[in-house]
């Protein structure tokens, strides 16, 4: 029979288990739709913000101005997810192009992964090729849709990293398009140390703690 206090050491190691696995899926970034912040319309349901401004919630604009989108908009364009996206060309034709970055908390040694969506509308605001630059921890790289597309389309991209600081900045800026870089639905997901339980485990995981429920129980009946 189980002692009380190996009991309470087994459901502590149970919760902790499936405490590690939830945080291993979390979205590290805040406000990853771009749907929170001092949005204005400044017309055609468009804001247009300046480096440095952090009017979208945790995020801060780099490298040149974007535009803040939302539903509505007379450009033929629709979020990814949620009602509003990024455009990381602004007005303005061609380069320079803007984007946005954000620090998040890390751990050092641990491998990250980075997924977002990139928007195109070849047809009608340019490109082929249509790029974003995204950057974090140890790796940087380009990614790019090569293809036209005749609607608001969104291709989704990934990237690995590994985290070198206890806080790691998280950079996409536009490297190539035209009148439009669309930009939405970013995460970055952990997914070092712990491996994360499969459902499997999970089933397992519970039926244990229901077993080891029982057997204190009955001890305490004794």
């Amino acid at each position: 029979m189980f002692s009380q206090q190996s009991f309470s050491k087994l459901l502590l190691g149970v919760a902790c288990s499936a405490a590690v696995a939830a945080h291993a899926h979390a979205n590290l970034l805040t406000n990853a739709s771009f749907e929170n912040g001092n949005f204005v319309n400044q017309g055609n349901v468009t804001m247009v913000l300046p480096v440095g401004s952090t009017s979208i919630t945790g995020w801060t604009v780099t490298a040149d101005q974007l535009a803040w989108i939302d539903m509505g908009n007379p450009w033929g364009l629709s979020a990814q997810e949620g009602n509003r996206f990024l455009d990381l060309t602004a007005y303005p034709t061609g380069a320079p192009f803007g984007g946005v970055s954000q620090s998040i908390p890390t751990i050092p040694g641990q491998q990250y992964e980075l997924s977002f969506y990139l928007g195109t509308y070849t047809q009608r605001w340019g490109g082929p090729p249509v790029s974003i630059t995204a950057s974090a921890g140890n790796a940087s790289s380009t990614f790019t849709v090569a293809t036209t597309s005749t609607a608001s389309t969104w291709t989704p991209f990934s990237m690995h990293f590994m985290a070198t600081a206890a806080n790691t900045p998280v950079t996409l800026i536009g490297s190539a398009g035209f009148q439009y870089i669309g930009l939405d639905n970013l995460s970055v997901e952990n997914i070092g140390g712990t491996p994360i339980p499969e459902p499997r485990t999970y089933i397992l995981m519970t039926t244990a703690l229901a077993l080891l429920i029982g057997a204190g129980h009955r001890k305490r009946k004794v």
